[in-house]
């Protein structure tokens, strides 16, 4: 098994470190987060150490992405909420704290006021559009 020594989420898959499992089969484990959001904020991870979304095998995500379905059913049907996020992260800029792939699901109610992600209104140009699929296609 591919695991990081120094790797908290690594320590929680082998038992070092407890954790509250929700769901676990031989390829991914959710556990609840212990800095939560909302109550059932939940991560799921592959028992594989992969740093971030580059990394992991298309396999794997696979396996990764079931796991995220039946544990979301399970919480939206189980607590009293309106609804959740799937957030995943990638790099330090974009808000990844351990580096092991992992996603976030995060339940919400309509008022709770957690987070909103805003959406701009202002619409991109043609050339800015053409620009960016320029330079992010032709790398």
């Amino acid at each position: 098994m591919l695991s990081n020594d120094d790797c908290i989420f690594c320590k929680i898959i082998v038992k070092e470190i407890p954790s509250k499992i929700l769901y676990q089969n031989k390829d991914t484990i959710a556990f609840l987060d212990i800095f939560p959001i909302s109550q059932g904020h939940t991560i799921v991870i592959p028992k594989k150490h992969y740093t971030n979304l580059e990394t992991i095998p298309i396999n794997e995500l696979h396996e990764v992405m079931v796991t995220v379905k039946i544990v979301s059913n399970l919480i939206y049907k189980n607590l009293n909420i309106d609804g959740y996020n799937i957030l995943q992260n990638n790099y330090k800029a974009a808000g990844q704290v351990i580096n092991h792939f992992h996603i976030h699901i995060i339940p919400r109610s309509s008022a709770d006021g957690k987070f909103k992600l805003v959406i701009p209104r202002e619409q991109a140009t043609e050339e800015e559009l053409d620009q960016t699929l320029k330079i992010i296609s032709d790398s």
